[in-house]
């Protein structure tokens, strides 16, 4: 355990041992400036002796690990989490204005055709995950005389992993390439069969059914499943929607941090020492 100690000027020095701080604190040579993680500011001095201090992030949609580094000891570690809601909150402020703009309400002139994203623009969700590293970064650079800091990314090729075989002109030619609509599609990839009963049920009538919320999981084929009429009246009626999974997540997760390493990420740190 250390305490994290900071100049006269509010500079990191190197972190100390709990008993010396306390010293320190009760001889007056110091004040406490955050309770966590602990830290103490010099009321007097402006240098001291520092080694060499490394930085490591692994970033991650769902969770990000930090550990900052001497040649032999670990001075800083923890791991984050950002928030995964963002995209539910705004499906569902969606939802509202949506059902607003039926009413009848007063009426008010358009104020969006001109509109643009600016350069750069990000969805709100993948933005957030980019600021949550940015955040730890600043935060330990606050705390620690950091020489190097070290971003762990990658870049995933999404249908290389679903599509081991693909090559060239492929890359532009999706599954639903011939399907004049996702419904089609989805009915012929479950091969015109209730994905439920397995047919057993002999109604002809099919449906496409959401296996998430639309406002989460929207139109996108793996977030469908085909089950006959009486099948899907069944599931709502029994509220039996929380057995039916979907088979992947739809590579988000790995979506996004191909966003944030390739494109953003390297442009928001160049402040710092950085090597990714």
């Amino acid at each position: 355990m250390f305490v994290y100690v900071l100049n006269c000027h509010g500079k990191p020095l190197m972190p100390c041992q709990p008993h010396k701080a306390r010293l320190l604190l009760k001889q007056g040579k110091a004040n406490i400036v955050r309770m966590e993680p602990f830290t103490i500011q010099l009321r007097h001095g402006s240098s001291g002796y520092k080694q060499e201090i490394s930085l490591g992030i692994d970033a991650g949609s769902r969770h990000i690990g930090v550990a900052a580094t001497t040649e032999q000891t670990v001075l800083f570690e923890a791991e984050a989490k950002p928030r995964t809601d963002i995209q539910q909150l705004l499906a569902t402020r969606q939802q509202f204005r949506r059902a607003r703009r039926s009413r009848k309400t007063r009426y008010r002139p358009s104020r969006f055709r001109n509109r643009k994203k600016p350069d750069g623009w990000l969805a709100p969700s993948v933005q957030h995950r980019l600021d949550a590293h940015l955040k730890l970064i600043k935060m330990v650079h606050k705390l620690l005389p950091v020489n190097q800091t070290t971003i762990e990314v990658a870049q995933f090729d999404i249908q290389k992993i679903q599509h081991p075989e693909i090559e060239g002109i492929h890359y532009q030619q999706g599954p639903q390439l011939g399907f004049w609509n996702v419904r089609e599609y989805v009915l012929w990839r479950d091969s015109h069969r209730c994905q439920w009963c397995q047919g057993t049920s002999q109604d002809a009538v099919l449906n496409v059914h959401h296996i998430e919320s639309r406002k989460t999981g929207g139109d996108r084929p793996e977030n469908l499943i085909t089950l006959c009429e009486t099948c899907h009246d069944l599931i709502h009626r029994r509220h039996q929607e929380h057995k039916i999974t979907r088979k992947s997540n739809g590579f988000r997760d790995a979506t996004q941090m191909g966003i944030i390493g390739g494109r953003s990420m390297s442009r928001h740190v160049l402040s710092f020492p950085t090597s990714i």
